[in-house]
């Protein structure tokens, strides 16, 4: 792409250019018309000062010195012979009309300009070659174009001075951008920003607070995971040493066992981390498609449908027939709602309940997972949404992440994720997801 002060520089100059060949033009048209009327009247004026009677020693082939050297007379009388003749040279037309007034005559030697007066028996013919009056109206035209033709270097000096000032804000604003340091992103000052960069600086305000807000979320939860993962490995470790350490065989497969069990959280927890970090409302979704969500809970509740009757929980799904397709991805709202379902089955007591419920309310189409669980208490209601955070009332054997990642795939699908008390039971958990509502926890 062409730059913007070579643009700028290419047109202001030819722009410079074309005007003054133009003004020129129309300067010189103007001159020779005005050079015109003034060798027309000065025809006339040689050809009513002239004496009707002349001397005969002053006829044909003598030339009046007094006379204009360009400017050639002629005098006839009415039966056409020549009486007197001046600077006639070769080629000058004959009277061949005697229409008194101005005329435009070609001849063999060019176009002439004539004027023609009738008075006392004569015809006065006085003329001069339109060549002449060109040539004049020329050299007056570019004498008056040499002011412009000097000011032009000028001129573009001047604009190049003018461009590069006035590109210079963005000079400006890309050194202020390069002055930005990856681990603290300041706003760019507004305060001397032209008018017409300021929309530009707002938008990579805009943009910076956003990569802020974003590497803040990557550092915390950098330090979060670190933090978390330090927990199982330190357990892993001390695991496998109290099993080197087993006195039989008894309690070396008792220990292995207890190895391989943190093994499965530790494995959950870097699976829930990774879910988390793809699925982070900064990172967008990587395909939107129609999604059917009554086929997504039907293979959901599939996955757990042994899981459940293992732990002797009733798990089903109630979905009316106006649900139709929610644009989205697939992949993610199967995320989304595996581990809706998966605390759902973790948190709820044998011989309980637990719903996926899927209908249409005001055009919008809502999820919901009810079970008939303990619940979590109003108070942290929105602290559970929260990376690593564990309600001491539902147990602590999660990751913490499983709710993270359901608001956080909820939000990039614009989604908005609520809780509530189970509205059928005693006690229990409603865990609600409304598509096309905005985001909010």
């Amino acid at each position: 792409m062409r730059s913007i002060r070579r643009q700028l520089l290419v047109w202001l100059l030819g722009g410079v250019l074309v005007s003054t060949l133009i003004a020129g033009a129309m300067m010189f048209i103007k001159v020779r018309e005005e050079t015109g009327e003034l060798f027309d009247d000065q025809l006339r004026l040689i050809a009513t000062s002239l004496p009707t009677r002349i001397v005969v020693q002053h006829q044909a082939e003598e030339e009046d010195d007094e006379l204009n050297d360009d400017i050639s007379v002629q005098i006839w009388d009415l039966d056409g012979k020549l009486v007197y003749s001046a600077n006639a040279g070769p080629g000058l037309p004959k009277p061949a009309f005697r229409k008194e007034g101005h005329h435009s005559v070609s001849s063999a030697s060019g176009r002439w300009q004539v004027f023609t007066e009738i008075r006392r028996g004569h015809l006065i013919q006085v003329a001069r070659a339109s060549r002449d009056r060109d040539r004049l109206a020329m050299k007056l035209a570019l004498r008056s174009l040499l002011p412009f033709m000097v000011l032009i270097p000028l001129l573009g000096l001047f604009i190049l001075l003018v461009v590069s000032r006035g590109l210079r804000p963005l000079a400006q604003l890309a050194r202020a951008v390069g002055r930005q340091s990856p681990s603290a992103l300041k706003p760019l000052p507004l305060a001397h920003v032209p008018p017409e960069i300021r929309p530009v600086v707002l938008a990579l305000n805009d943009l910076l607070a956003r990569l802020e807000q974003a590497m803040s979320a990557q550092r915390s939860f950098v330090a979060d995971a670190a933090h978390e993962l330090r927990t199982p490995l330190t357990a892993l470790k001390l695991q496998l040493q109290l099993a080197e350490r087993a006195g039989d065989d008894v309690q070396r497969a008792e220990a292995f066992a207890r190895l391989g069990q943190r093994l499965d959280r530790a494995s959950h927890l870097v699976r829930q981390l990774l879910t988390l970090a793809r699925h982070e409302p900064q990172m967008g979704l990587p395909q939107r498609a129609p999604v059917d969500l009554v086929a997504l809970a039907g293979q959901v509740i599939a996955d757990y449908d042994d899981l459940a009757r293992e732990q002797g929980i009733d798990l089903g799904l109630n979905a009316g027939d106006d649900i139709g397709l929610e644009p989205g991805n697939g992949d993610s709202l199967a995320i989304l709602l595996d581990n809706l379902v998966r605390n759902a089955l973790a948190h709820t007591p044998a011989g309980g309940r637990v719903d996926v419920v899927l209908a249409r309310d005001g055009g919008h189409a809502e999820l919901r997972v009810i079970d008939t669980g303990p619940g979590i208490p109003p108070a942290v209601r929105q602290r559970v949404f929260d990376r690593f955070y564990r309600c001491g009332d539902r147990g602590n054997t999660g990751s913490g992440l499983g709710l993270a990642i359901v608001k956080s795939i909820a939000d990039a699908h614009g989604a908005r994720v609520t809780l509530a008390d189970n509205p059928g039971a005693a006690s229990g958990l409603m865990v609600s997801v409304r598509f096309g509502a905005g985001t909010g926890g």
